[in-house]
């Protein structure tokens, strides 16, 4: 039977339109990545040669695994968001994978990011132009500033189901994620996620150990990491989310763990292994996410005062 449903996927041109009749979006209270992950496993095999060469022509392997672009591309594509907010670019992993959601989705996304460097447009953007249409570019808004002077309120307005991508890191971006963004989006349907966080519950014996560095300093993507619970991460905002959510009294989760729960534990990875590849799945996930749509409050978020203009 897989191997029927692996040769008629083949015979399927890549970035072919998404069938959300069987699988229709869900809302962030009962998203779950790993349901994801096995709802849209069809499209991601159609999608194995537009990804491969998306990660190819951002050429940054390092920064984003090419599991972790399918594990994020099928749950925006779950999840069918109509605003991808996008913190922290760099060269482009993420927005390709927001950008091509964009393109397979049957409404209107707009993606818009915030990064500080130049990199998508004069280094990633010349690359791709080879690989997808023109048209392609179209939902995409990538802006060159920083982020805490950026009007968020404008972007959001109209928009009813928000995706945001938050790896913008540091202490201050954080106040103003969790003071200013998140308000915004609390009464929309929404979902946050975390790149550069791992779970605890799913690293070998050898995470627990120091391995000849020291203690975590406040540095981000430091080679030094700090475990909180079942947090492992190098970035400060890890720690800014774990008290942020505490005080709400809404679940912090990993990809990882709800991967386990939906597709490991479900008997599904063989299955998944054959469909997608070794590049395509894994277990492993690395990031987390959050709603507040967990209940309906009162919520609470830390005061944020925007930085005078320059």
């Amino acid at each position: 039977m897989i191997r029927n449903l692996i040769d008629s996927l083949r015979g399927v041109k890549a970035g072919a339109p998404e069938d959300y009749s069987s699988n229709p979006p869900v809302d962030a209270r009962s998203f779950s990545p790993g349901r994801a992950y096995w709802n849209r496993r069809a499209t991601l095999a159609r999608e194995r040669e537009r990804v491969l060469a998306l990660s190819r022509a951002v050429n940054r392997p390092s920064d984003l695994s090419l599991y972790q672009f399918s594990q994020l591309l099928a749950s925006t594509l779950d999840f069918a968001p109509d605003l991808i907010l996008e913190l922290g670019r760099g060269t482009g992993n993420s927005l390709c994978i927001f950008a091509e959601a964009a393109s397979l989705m049957p409404q209107e996304c707009r993606v818009v990011s915030l990064c500080l460097t130049d990199h998508w447009r004069t280094v990633t953007v010349p690359r791709l132009k080879g690989v997808v249409p023109q048209s392609w570019f179209n939902p995409i808004q990538a802006v060159e500033g920083d982020l805490l002077q950026f009007d968020f309120a404008a972007t959001l307005a109209g928009a009813g189901r928000v995706l945001l991508f938050w790896d913008a890191h540091g202490f201050q971006v954080a106040e103003c994620v969790l003071g200013h963004i998140v308000p915004l989006m609390a009464a929309r349907e929404h979902l946050v996620f975390m790149h550069d966080m791992s779970d605890t519950r799913y690293l070998g014996p050898h995470a627990r150990e120091y391995n000849g560095k020291g203690l975590w300093t406040g540095e981000n993507a430091a080679d030094a990491h700090f475990r909180i619970g079942i947090v492992s991460s190098p970035v400060a905002q890890a720690i800014s989310v774990i008290d942020f959510t505490g005080r709400n009294g809404i679940e912090l989760d990993s990809a990882d763990h709800s991967i386990d729960l939906e597709i490991g534990q479900a008997g599904r990875a063989g299955e998944m292994r054959q469909l997608l590849g070794e590049e395509l799945f894994s277990t492993q996930a690395h990031w987390f996410y959050f709603t507040l749509r967990q209940h309906s409050g009162p919520y609470t978020f830390p005061h944020w005062t925007p930085p005078k203009s320059q």
